[in-house]
């Protein structure tokens, strides 16, 4: 995360917008908080299979693959507290060559490119040769503390458990405390028997994902075919 504290200490010293004020001289005051979504995608979906495949069931084969619907769970996240206003969902995930999986990447570039209809910022990291994701995390972190500098939200909600997390959201919290504000982060992810960690991001509040939840935001849509002309 040097890079990250390197671009905090370049810009901090640029010009700031200035804080809207009222005609007493006041500060106004939003009767909302502006939420931003950050998703994991690779994260939620290995959480999800771990949490709930207890075994390969008809009951279960959901959990075997990205069923989530991106939108409806973001939104329902985004609204378990009253005062917040989701204000841009994020999605993030690793998407193989062609000639890596052909059918994985059929998948998600479909999937994605419903998502950009939607209105939702994709972003398309890769695989390596072990199978590895790269340039995900990376990118989080970065429009995290992005987004922190340019006062894009009060609410960062980051649905994975990746301790990698944890430099960026520090430093996120240095930005917003220069800025005198006051900020929030959780970080949600699903939770069951299979579950082989119930820690989140560490300097975040840790919000369970229950399979309720996570059953109600299933997406019916199946992108593992191409979509009807």
């Amino acid at each position: 995360m040097t890079n990250l504290y390197v671009w905090y200490n370049i810009h901090r010293l640029a010009p700031r917008p200035l804080r809207t004020l009222s005609v007493t001289g006041e500060c106004l005051i939003d009767n909302h908080m502006d939420t931003i979504v950050f998703m994991d995608g690779q994260n939620l979906y290995r959480s999800a299979k771990d949490a709930w495949r207890l075994k390969r069931t008809s009951d279960t084969y959901v959990y075997t693959w990205p069923s989530y619907d991106v939108e409806k769970l973001a939104t329902v996240l985004a609204s378990k507290t009253s005062g917040r206003t989701l204000s841009q969902i994020r999605f993030y995930t690793g998407v193989p060559r062609s000639d890596q999986d052909a059918q994985w990447h059929d998948f998600w570039e479909r999937k994605l490119e419903y998502l950009e209809k939607q209105g939702i910022e994709a972003y398309r990291g890769r695989i390596n040769e072990h199978q590895q994701e790269k340039g995900v995390d990376v990118k989080i972190s970065v429009d995290l503390i992005r987004l922190t500098y340019e006062k894009r939200y009060e609410v960062a909600i980051i649905v994975s458990q990746d301790r990698d997390f944890e430099p960026a959201i520090h430093l996120a919290k240095e930005i917003a405390k220069d800025q005198h504000r006051q900020l929030v982060f959780e970080s949600h992810f699903p939770i069951g028997h299979g579950s082989h960690s119930d820690r989140g991001i560490p300097g975040t509040k840790w919000e369970l994902i229950d399979k309720a939840t996570y059953d109600a935001c299933l997406d019916p849509r199946d992108y593992r075919m191409p979509a009807p002309p």
